[in-house]
């Protein structure tokens, strides 16, 4: 659509950014949202890494013995016009133990298309 990716900085170890451009937040991030959620990410979109080599990522973050240690859940938003719920369950299967629970008429950003759905979905999750 309109994304740009760009690199920057050392040639010999770049930087690479992921930019969304408007199309692609009004069509497929956003499709279900009111649209001054989506005149509001428009305006305050910025470019971002993307996740290959996160530092966060590597080192003592994330230790073997401590995964698990967090109950773990995902909101399938099954009207998600950038990943399938099909993918989102998929994603969500990676992790063991996660519990998974769909969200119907939810766009990629449900605490906008569906605000309370989403609330009380957490609560219940929660309160387990």
């Amino acid at each position: 659509m309109d994304c740009t990716i760009r690199t920057s900085g050392d040639p010999r170890d770049p930087i690479e950014t992921l930019l969304l451009g408007p199309e692609y937040l009004a069509r497929r991030l956003y499709q279900l949202s009111p649209p001054e959620d989506l005149t509001l990410a428009m305006a305050m979109v910025r470019p971002s890494r993307r996740f290959q080599d996160d530092a966060t990522m590597k080192g003592d973050v994330l230790t073997a013995e401590r995964y698990g240690a967090v109950r773990r859940a995902y909101v399938v938003a099954e009207d998600d016009a950038s990943w399938s719920a099909e993918f989102q369950r998929r994603m969500a299967s990676w992790n063991p133990g996660t519990e998974v629970r769909g969200l119907q008429g939810a766009d990629h950003m449900p605490m906008f298309s569906k605000p309370r759905e989403l609330s009380e979905l957490l609560m219940e999750i929660a309160n387990k």
